[in-house]
């Protein structure tokens, strides 16, 4: 009797594991032999049996660093079931097995394809049971034709006949094989950063260095991207600094005093750099840097300067993979393209800050670290 089973994407390590224990062969790898089949005894006058199954799983591919997840309809005969007396094992009826086994994977592909054509109404795509009871209706008719016509394969001229026109229909059902996306022109993303600024020029005097916390949200239009980026960081006073405030008067930050600084900015970035490992963005953009006196209110505001920022960004891509989506298959973008990444941004500032006693003027330069996540929607043919 054929067996239908139901595999869930998240359950594809269980059905790993068992086809591992228990041997099986699908179509894709090759010709049936007779090493497939258990030596019983026949039973009757039935001399050999082949036993198959399918189900509909997750599976995954990989193609150039990039993994492609999809379900996917599987089929294969088990060693373990499968039986044939060793005094009729003939070339003639391997022939016949080996047309059954063909028959398997013509109506797999079928019902793969009718998947990913968009052809399946919502109430299949939730459970797909009934879809593969009638696939597996339609093939047990076709099975017991060629049983039928053949005589169990006996007849030579009639198999040879079948044998080339599931040739044929096999030759004109292709199979799918996810190699190849195409991206949305939009994508977007966002990545948290823990990183250390470091003061050069007259800054250096007034202001230390600092350790930061941050946070960046990228969208990008092809290798074009737009970057939004704050940081939150602080440090010390080392040197009396003299601020004049909105109503012209004059407060005083002494050394070893704690400051904490506020960095936002907005810039325009070009990926160089743009493949499955790494990706690099040279950017330019204009930011505002806000310094606070040992508490982050109103009351406690320091200097404050625009600038313009100029840095690089580089993410080295350590998970990338397109998840099709079978709701969306007959959509064109029936896909969704996420990319983890260690993130590396390093970026320098110019600041001067005028409302403040001597005009301290200098660089900051800030390096950043952490994790980023890119996603868009992309299209699997």
């Amino acid at each position: 009797m054929k067996r239908v089973f139901i595999i869930n994407f998240f359950f594809l390590a269980a059905l790993f594991t068992m086809q591992a224990q228990a041997p099986v062969r699908q179509w894709k790898m090759g010709p049936l032999t007779w090493n497939d089949f258990q030596p019983n005894s026949s039973i009757g006058d039935k001399h050999s049996h082949l036993e198959y199954y399918m189900g509909i799983q997750g599976s995954m591919e990989k193609h150039r660093g990039i993994k492609y997840l999809h379900p996917a309809v599987t089929a294969f005969m088990s060693n373990d079931f499968s039986w044939a007396d060793t005094a009729y094992r003939t070339p003639q009826l391997l022939a016949y097995h080996q047309c059954t086994f063909d028959l398997v994977e013509l109506h797999r592909r079928r019902l793969e394809n009718y998947i990913f054509d968009g052809r399946c109404s919502l109430l299949e795509i939730i459970d797909p049971d009934q879809l593969l009871d009638n696939t597996m209706l339609r093939l047990a008719d076709d099975v017991a034709r060629l049983e039928s016509e053949t005589h169990v394969g006996t007849d030579s001229t009639l198999l040879s006949q079948w044998q080339a026109r599931v040739k044929t229909m096999l030759d004109s059902t292709p199979r799918h094989t996810f190699n190849h996306h195409a991206d949305a022109l939009f994508r977007w993303g966002f990545s948290f950063d823990l990183g250390y600024t470091f003061l050069g020029g007259g800054l250096q005097d007034y202001l230390g260095d600092g350790v930061t916390l941050g946070f960046t949200g990228d969208m990008g239009i092809g290798r074009h991207f737009l970057t939004t980026a704050m940081s939150i960081g602080g440090s010390r006073c080392r040197q009396q600094m003299l601020q004049i405030d909105e109503r012209n008067e004059i407060r005083d930050l002494y050394p070893t005093d704690d400051v904490y600084h506020l960095d936002f900015y907005v810039g325009y970035g070009y990926a160089v750099i743009d493949n499955a490992h790494l990706r690099a963005t040279p950017f330019v953009g204009y930011g505002w840097q806000q310094y606070y006196y040992n508490a982050m209110d109103e009351s406690s505001h320091g200097p404050t300067d625009g600038g313009l920022h100029l840095g690089v960004d580089l993410h080295y891509i350590f998970s990338n993979q397109v998840e099709i989506n079978e709701f969306l298959c007959g959509q064109h973008y029936n896909a969704s393209h996420d990319i983890m990444s260690f993130h590396a941004k390093l970026y320098a500032t110019y600041n001067r800050f005028n409302t403040v006693v001597g005009t301290p003027s200098g660089f900051s330069i800030n390096l950043q670290l952490g994790i980023a996540l890119m996603t868009g929607r992309a299209h699997c043919e």
